[in-house]
């Protein structure tokens, strides 16, 4: 406003004076249009990976789960939907009433629910869970609704709506099966089979529901989604204090209500502030330097009439063009990464689900968002130096310098070139706190991401895995005997193979009756209230549950139990467990049934009771498939007792370790021997290693390219702190040169200036550096349960290293540049 009331309002000026100055600092200019690529490039590609890893964590959950809803209220009356509909904290109110169930015993593995849903349910809940759809929600009596899994079970393996198909169902709590034809109205591809075994849902029409003759009390469930984000136990409290419930309803909260994105969202936040610190120490030491070496140019604006808003502006134009050439680069190139790199890291991330899908997040925001961010952090870091631009008065500026220190160049004769390469580190404390803080910063992330991508072992992942290496084995109710002898021979002639293990199973009785007993198995009972639409609440039920009690029962290998007793202060006895005395139980109800309690079975010879071991099966034991289960927990009992019970059984599962060294060709040769056998799983531990081995070579590039980025601004910080640190001491350096100093002299001076600079840095990055990845590293190993400790000291030693080749030359190389003119005319 001062400059238009006493006419000094010479915006061409101001603007003519921006644009001669911006050409005239090349190397500034280069200096930062890089330093705001990288911060922009940076910026966007992190919230590109972040949200697209946050948005497939919540899609693959979302589809896992088969619903939106936070949660599903059980046995909902009419007055009950209607207070709950009125609630403030509800967004909407979906309705799922189980009918019965279909007959599967001719599918392979398929567990099919008969279900009708209303239209918010569907809409709102189950459609943004499932993709490929084709047709319909079923209207008419006769129409059905499949999942094309579950068609192709049947046999159907391309669809056409319209047409016929048979199916046996039961309704209710009864044990009758009807056989009806159906016509086929939709279907559509979903992805809770992978997660709940192959159990699905028929969908029916509310025409069908209203024409069954049986009561259906007790079987509505309101499925809910709550308003916001608030916590769910949190919204059914709340519903709780307002509507009145019953003890027999049930609140089943989906776990995906509890999935709580917000430590990703805060993580890449961080990462980004992280990222922009970054870049605003290496923008403000350029403009700082720029304006400090410039300052007398601006002193002789302000004696000609220049007011201190007009160098400010001067200042100001010029980041703003840099920022228009800088930022739009980095931009572009954070695209190309989104399109090509992002995918490639998602699919790698997720490859364990890679079929449930992926999604890649590439709004027009997260660019938007990172070129506002990176702009204010330019115009930030170009506050302070326009302020010391404006404010300098011209006579001050005229007698200014670079920098100042006690040390005068008549006594740098008595001083050691340490002494006075030390000194000159830190006659300019700003400029130089600012290069140390990036160095430090860059070679700290570059520790922290190493030392943490290291740490996650392949090996160690995998030992957490299952009991063996390799295992063969299949679904439980398949009717064949998958595993036949000769292939048991086959197997166990194979070189490099260990320790070879046979699990058996009866057949064609494939499981064993449990008789209930409430004192052993009410506690495991009561954990399964609520779980996978299991609802104890009626009597009736329960009491159906008890009767229909029964078991998967395994004959295992003694070496299990060797293994186990190794562990116990109290071994389990070998002799009664081999004489079919004890069985042995999963570590899954360990806390439920207690050792030493009783199991009693029935048999065709009569009934059989076990002692329960005080050692439990490893988690593992099955991993990787077959886990099927009866009502009642799996019994794990001698290959001897099996015999005894069961006269006939068949080979279940093959199990083996090796040296490790041949475990590709091992894989192949076991592929070849079930090639016949589709349905016969292969697990090994080996494919698993190879997964997580292609995971980590991703996270590292990654991680690993951040820090090395960031590093780069470190190091881009210093050396452009040295060039112009160089150039501004040139006058100072010839005198020197003048009073006898050599040129050898003061390369090593420099030189030395430039180790100070890594060694300071180098020292708060092994003390202040190490104690934050420590922290890091124990927060991590929460989430990350297969890490070890590992301080990645060669990849340190190798970046320190070139780290200080680079401190080293290029103060050596830019005053190497200066001397090419005469002593003389560097003088003037």
């Amino acid at each position: 406003m001062n400059d238009i009331l006493f006419g000094n309002n010479n915006g061409a000026i101001i603007n003519k004076l921006a644009r001669r100055s911006f050409h005239r600092e090349q190397q500034r200019n280069l200096f930062a249009i890089i330093a705001l690529a990288l911060t922009s490039f940076m910026i966007a590609t992190t919230f590109s990976i972040g949200f697209s890893y946050f948005e497939t964590y919540q899609m693959q959950q979302i589809r896992l789960m088969g619903t939106t809803a936070n949660v599903g209220i059980t046995n909902v009356t009419d007055e009950q939907l209607v207070e709950i509909e009125r609630a403030s904290i509800v967004l909407d109110v979906g309705i799922q009433q189980r009918l019965g169930s279909i007959d599967t015993q001719q599918l392979q593995s398929a567990r099919l629910g008969m279900v009708w849903i209303d239209d918010t349910e569907w809409e709102a809940h189950r459609l943004p869970t499932i993709s490929g759809v084709v047709g319909n929600y079923p209207s008419s009596k006769n129409e059905v609704m499949l999942p094309t899994w579950a068609l192709g079970q049947m046999g159907i393996s391309d669809p056409q709506i319209g047409m016929e198909i048979a199916l046996s169902y039961q309704i209710g709590n009864s044990y009758d099966y009807i056989t009806d034809t159906f016509s086929l109205s939709g279907y559509y591809t979903d992805y809770i089979s992978t997660r709940t075994n192959n159990r699905g849902y028929v969908y029916v029409s509310a025409a069908f529901k209203d024409s069954l003759n049986v009561s259906l009390d007790n079987s509505v469930t309101a499925m809910l989604r709550f308003q916001g984000n608030d916590n769910v136990d949190k919204n059914c409290e709340r519903l709780q204090r307002k509507i009145d419930f019953t003890e027999k309803q049930t609140f089943e909260i989906v776990p995906l209500g509890q999935a709580n994105g917000g430590s990703i969202i805060l993580a890449v936040i961080v990462l980004a502030v992280f990222i922009s610190f970054s870049g605003y120490l290496l923008i403000y030491n350029i403009l700082y330097i720029s304006v400090v070496k410039d300052v007398q140019f601006y002193g002789r604006l302000k004696t000609i009439g220049t007011t201190k808003r007009q160098i400010k502006r001067i200042i100001y134009k010029q980041a703003i063009k840099i920022s228009c050439i800088g930022i739009p680069t980095g931009l572009l190139l954070g695209a190309i990464v989104s399109f090509g790199v992002v995918p490639y890291f998602l699919n790698m991330m997720y490859s364990t689900n890679s079929d449930v899908g992926t999604k890649v997040s590439f709004s027009p925001f997260i660019f938007i968002g990172a070129a506002i961010f990176t702009f204010i952090t330019v115009m930030f870091a170009s506050m302070k130096p326009a302020k010391i631009a404006g404010s300098v008065s011209p006579i001050a500026a005229l007698r200014y310098t670079a920098a100042s220190t006690k040390t005068s160049i008549k006594n740098c004769g008595k001083m050691k070139l340490s002494r006075m390469a030390w000194n000159n580190v830190f006659r300019n404390v700003k400029s130089t706190t600012l290069v140390f803080a990036s160095l430090f910063f860059g070679l700290s992330l570059f520790l922290v991401v190493t030392g943490l991508l290291h740490g996650l072992s392949p090996e160690n992942y995998v030992s957490q895995w299952g009991v063996s290496d390799f295992a063969l084995t299949y679904s439980i109710h398949e009717n064949e005997d998958l595993i036949s002898s000769e292939m048991v021979s086959e197997i166990s002639q194979i070189d490099g193979i260990e320790n070879l293990r046979l699990t058996y199973a009866p057949y064609p009785q494939v499981t064993a009756e449990v008789l209930y007993d409430d004192t052993v198995f009410h506690d495991f009972l009561m954990s399964l209230d609520g779980v996978s639409d299991i609802d104890f609440s009626d009597p009736a039920k329960l009491e159906n549950y008890q009767q229909n009690f029964f078991s998967g029962i395994f004959g295992i290998d003694s070496a299990y139990l060797e293994e186990i007793n190794k562990t116990l202060n109290s071994p389990v006895d070998m002799s009664a467990f081999e004489q079919g005395n004890i069985v042995l139980l999963s570590k899954t109800v360990e806390g439920l049934i207690q050792p030493g309690q009783e199991i009693t079975i029935q048999t065709q010879d009569g009934q059989h009771s076990f002692i329960v071991a005080n050692g439990f099966l490893n988690d593992g034991f099955r991993a990787g498939g077959s886990q099927e289960r009866g009502t009642a927990p799996d019994l794990y009992i001698s290959q001897t007792a099996l015999r005894e019970l069961f006269p006939q059984y068949r080979v279940f599962r093959v199990a083996f370790d090796t040296d490790g060294q041949q475990d590709e060709s091992i894989l192949q040769e076991l592929k070849l021997i079930t090639a016949s056998r589709s349905n016969i799983d292969v697990i090994s531990r080996y494919e698993r290693r190879e997964e997580m081995r292609d995971y980590l070579i991703t996270a590292k590039v990654l991680g690993t390219g951040l820090s090395v980025i960031l590093l780069l601004v470190g190091v881009m910080n210093f050396v452009n702190t040295m060039v112009v640190n160089v150039n501004t001491r040139r006058y100072e350096l010839a005198i020197l040169e003048s009073v006898g100093m050599t040129k050898r002299q003061i390369k090593r001076m420099l030189s030395m200036e430039g180790c100070y600079y890594w060694g300071v840095s180098i020292f708060l990055v092994a003390t202040v550096g190490t104690a934050i990845y420590t922290v890091l590293f124990m927060i991590f190993s929460q989430v990350a349960f297969y890490a070890v400790f590992s301080y990645p000291v060669i990849p340190l030693v190798l970046v320190a290293g070139m780290v200080l080749l680079i401190c080293f030359m290029v103060p050596r190389w830019t005053y190497k540049a200066d001397i090419q003119h005469p002593l003389m005319e560097r003088l003037k």
